[in-house]
């Protein structure tokens, strides 16, 4: 949980420092840092290597893109489709717009690596390409894995045909999401802050009350 909060730290960080108008800034990337990990954290409980894993990464971010601007579109870019009789919302990191082709950059601060041969079949990512589909239908559609900390980026341009196939991945996904009848407690209250089952008090599991 406290790793997520610091990977929640520097997608804020990230989100308020890139820019298409103004360059990256050093200083202004640690006075972010601060001022979000004193929200994040008030009482101080993620672990001093946590914070500075993520002082590195945001370190290592500048240094890969010293006082860059971006084409930036939008940043937590909020979508929302229907896909059978559902309807599916989230939300992007963010979006670059070029003349003939998007880009969607998803930010990740853990350890582990998606192979780029999975890329296609990635769930998220194909979500967010389908979004992106529908909403510039006349561009090229390309999701980035941006590794954060190693400095990768794992970007896969989505055909006709892989598009195809996120529908029908996303159809099975919540065919065995509405059969599934083992409800496990999770311990990621952010988690259930989305969700419809704790608000009124009917989850079956309690978890918020754990």
């Amino acid at each position: 949980m406290r790793q997520r909060c610091c990977g929640n730290i520097v997608h804020s960080v990230l989100e308020n420092v890139v820019s298409k108008e103004k360059p990256l800034d050093h200083i202004e990337i640690k006075n972010e840092y601060e001022k979000h990990k004193a929200s994040y954290d008030p009482d101080k409980k993620i672990s001093q290597q946590l914070i500075s894993v993520g002082e590195t990464i945001l370190n290592e971010f500048f240094d890969e893109n010293p006082a860059a601007t971006f084409n930036v579109f939008d940043k937590e870019y909020e979508f929302k489709f229907i896909i059978g009789n559902y309807l599916l919302i989230g939300y992007i990191d963010r979006i670059d717009l070029y003349e003939d082709e998007v880009i969607i950059i998803d930010y990740k601060t853990g350890k582990w690596e998606v192979s780029q041969k999975e890329l296609p079949n990635n769930l998220q990512l194909g979500i967010y390409a389908l979004a992106a589909s529908l909403a510039f239908p006349d561009k090229k559609i390309t999701a980035e894995l941006y590794y954060l900390r190693s400095g990768r980026h794992k970007r896969h341009t989505f055909t006709l045909e892989d598009l195809e196939n996120v529908k029908l991945n996303i159809i099975n996904s919540i065919k065995q999401i509405v059969n599934d009848t083992s409800f496990s407690p999770t311990s990621n209250g952010r988690t259930c802050s989305y969700c419809e089952h704790a608000k009124t008090g009917a989850c079956p599991t309690r978890c918020i009350q754990k």
